[in-house]
């Protein structure tokens, strides 16, 4: 196997290499350093690489130029296409201009780097013996049949057990968006085609610029699809990655999602799954709840039977456990395991099971948060109490109980109503 990495960074170039040549030590891997060179010209063996690797920032030379005239070639092998973080928009240009993969160079691991090489150059007897890149193959061919009005469906960038989830662009101003598609073996079960449907409905009635939008929803080809707004700053994971948060800043995006739940929860409706891959961040750093796929209106209690336990377990309510009816406060106590996780980088729970965390839920008493952060143990205590009768009782609560200890500001609902952005 023969790669080409075209980079004006040499550090990153080595780094790149050292990762193909220890995954596949008889590969060769040539270096091309774009502010020594220019464009490669019709003489140069480009269809003699199996890949090419090819950065957007290239010092004197402009990476989508040097992807569209590689792309005019018939010799042209598959490129995988490395843009910097925020630069969403020339991710969707180069995906237009025929790159055949691309990654975030602040997300490139090792493992994401072999991924992508693996997927480029896998021949058509490796792609059917290997289950995992076929269903990612199925995925790809899935977004590229999609006709959905005014949107191109570009790349897949995530999976989940639901749905599939592909970068897009608008028609004539190529605005990054996201569009969710049903995966097809959900399809045929009602109940989640219910619930992903009814996600748009209750996005829908949420006037906050706390929650994600949604701008559209439809079927094609058989699936039924999301079309909402991309968040270029990732989720709280990637912001954690893995260690705490300062305090200060901890409390003050803890408030933000208490506005979001204030605005959520005015509209009677339960989101019921909130955890780091559920809240997302804009170029901006304002915060925003996503994933309203097991989200109900309060009135709705028949959708969730006696007994049917949904969300995820180390950030479940005890009530949510044990299946029993849900009201405003199990966002609460799953708000609060999200306050003690940004505190500590820790989780509030641990265990070798699911079974094992969700019964800690139950009967453990929550840690105690380490000597500096004392301050914000009353807040916490009151938040994960496992009596909901002795927790906050909704957002508001929450919200003037930290404007009167942490916070110098406006009444709660002042506030709240001064962060609304109407769609």
């Amino acid at each position: 196997m023969r790669i080409l990495i075209i980079d004006d960074d040499v550090d990153l170039r080595n780094l790149l290499e050292r990762y193909i040549t220890q995954q596949w030590p008889e590969s060769q891997v040539d270096q091309y350093d774009p502010l020594d060179h220019d464009i490669p010209g019709a003489s140069f063996a480009l269809g003699s690489y199996d890949v090419v690797i090819l950065d957007y920032m290239l010092g004197r030379g402009d990476g989508l130029q040097w992807l569209q005239e590689f792309k005019r070639r018939a010799d042209c092998p598959p490129i995988l296409f490395l843009t910097g973080a925020g630069n969403e928009i020339i991710a969707v240009r180069a995906m237009k201009a025929g790159a055949d993969d691309y990654q975030r160079k602040q997300e490139l691991t090792r493992e994401r780097l072999i991924t992508s090489v693996r997927d480029l150059t896998a021949s058509t007897s490796e792609r059917t013996l290997s289950p995992e890149l076929a269903a990612r193959m199925e995925g790809q061919s899935l977004g590229a049949r999609m006709q959905i009005p005014g949107i191109k469906v570009l790349h897949l960038i995530g999976e989940g057990g639901m749905s599939r989830v592909y970068l897009a662009s608008r028609e004539g101003d190529d605005e990054p968006l996201v569009v969710k598609i049903l995966r097809s073996e959900v399809m045929s079960d009602r109940n989640a085609l219910a619930r992903f449907m009814e996600e748009y409905a209750l996005v829908e009635r949420i006037q906050s610029r706390h929650v994600a939008r949604i701008y559209t929803h439809g079927a094609s080809e058989g699936h039924a699809y999301l079309v909402m707004e991309f968040f270029e700053g990732g989720d709280l994971n990637k912001r954690l990655g893995g260690k705490a948060l300062p305090a200060e800043e901890a409390v003050r995006l803890f408030r933000d999602l208490m506005f979001a739940l204030g605005d959520i929860h005015e509209k009677g409706i339960l989101h019921r799954d909130l955890k780091p891959q559920n809240l997302m961040f804009r170029t901006d750093g304002s915060l925003a709840v996503v994933d309203f796929g097991i989200a109900k209106h309060i009135d709705a209690a028949d959708r969730t039977g006696h007994g049917e336990i949904l969300g995820t377990p180390r950030y479940m309510s005890p009530e949510q456990v044990q299946g029993r009816a849900l009201d405003l406060r199990t966002d609460i106590y799953s708000a609060g395991v999200l306050l003690f996780q940004m505190l500590t980088g820790r989780h509030l729970f641990d265990g070798a099971t699911a079974v094992e965390v969700a019964l800690h839920h139950l009967n453990t008493p929550p840690p105690a948060l380490p000597e500096p952060l004392a301050r914000y143990q009353r807040l916490l205590d009151k938040l994960v109490e496992k009596d909901r009768e002795a927790r906050f009782r909704n957002a508001d609560e929450v919200i003037g109980f930290l404007s009167r200890l942490y916070f110098q500001a406006a009444p709660a609902t002042a506030a709240d109503k001064t962060q609304k952005l109407l769609h």
